[in-house]
């Protein structure tokens, strides 16, 4: 079996984010919107499972930097 083709990765500059929208719809997916100063617009589509995936990632990683810097 042959293996599958190797995609490119995409990276985009998201340094300078001008606003950032997120929504939701009724079969759960969930959108995130991100327009950068120089008006380039990223969207984000994500299945609801992914989505909870990306939450609890950001979770962990949000609890590891506090533990790296408790608030005093």
């Amino acid at each position: 079996m042959s293996e599958p083709a190797k995609l490119p990765e995409i990276d985009v500059d998201a340094a300078d984010v001008k606003r950032i929208a997120l929504t939701t719809d009724p079969e759960g997916g969930t959108a995130i919107y991100f327009e950068m100063a120089s008006g380039q617009v990223m969207n984000l589509v994500y299945s609801p499972e992914t989505f909870a995936k990306l939450e609890a990632m950001l979770a962990k990683a949000n609890e590891a930097r506090a533990q790296l810097s408790p608030i005093q």
